[in-house]
């Protein structure tokens, strides 16, 4: 009985450990997409972030991570890259606008002909519900020169 819990805990630790490895290797992957000045608070999912700086890195296909210069601007979307037939000529940010309230919506870059598209939260999709599934409008951040 003693053996089989240990032998239990030890596994346990071992799957610990290749999750950490993993996830150190995925952040390792990390590669830097676009760096933007938004100058208004948004929502990243349930998510508020403050106006600032950020910087936009993909971690694998479907996942971008927002880090901004505050503690609290920290966010990871899952995103959906659409690859078009050439890159844009000038990279963007873009929003969804409701009222007041921005939903980060899409990042493209001089760099690629592709663009991450990000779900529509469910946040999103109440609001458009409560306002009685009025359009949004289109609000475009330009991104920073190209990060290397």
């Amino acid at each position: 009985m003693k053996n089989s819990i240990s032998s239990f805990v030890a596994s346990g630790l071992v799957s610990c450990a290749l999750a950490l490895g993993a996830s150190t290797s995925l952040l390792a992957q990390s590669r830097a997409v676009a760096k933007a000045d938004i100058p208004f608070a948004f929502q990243v999912g349930s998510k508020v972030m403050p106006a600032g700086t950020y910087t936009f890195s993909r971690d694998g296909q479907s996942i971008l991570a927002l880090n901004g210069t505050s503690a609290q601007a920290h966010a990871l979307s899952m995103v959906r890259p659409e690859t078009g037939l050439n890159a844009p000529k000038v990279g963007r940010v873009t929003f969804n606008k409701y009222g007041d309230h921005y939903f980060l919506q899409s990042i493209s870059t001089t760099d690629s002909a592709t663009a991450y598209q990000c779900a529509t939260s469910k946040q999103e999709k109440a609001l458009i519900r409560e306002l009685n599934w009025e359009k949004a409008h289109q609000v475009a951040v330009n991104v920073m020169p190209t990060l290397h």
